[in-house]
């Protein structure tokens, strides 16, 4: 990944927030399963720790494993 751009980072950390959001409150309403509640404690807290790291390629591509994971969790 030569070519970061911080500000595709910015988008993507946007993007993960409103997802996680989202998430969150679909689990709240019950539209998430609840089986899943386990999973998103993990992603949650695996995003809150990507979130103090400096921005680089490595965490970019760690917050794109996270969207894809989250979204995995309830494909909504």
């Amino acid at each position: 990944m030569d070519d970061f751009v911080p500000a595709d980072l910015n988008r993507d950390l946007h993007q993960l927030d409103e997802l996680l959001g989202d998430t969150r409150s679909r689990y709240h309403r019950r539209l998430t399963p609840f089986a899943a509640s386990e999973q998103l404690i993990v992603i949650d807290r695996e995003i809150r720790e990507a979130r103090v790291q400096p921005p680089s390629p490595e965490l970019q591509l760690e917050i794109r494993k996270l969207t894809a994971r989250l979204r995995a969790l309830d494909p909504h």
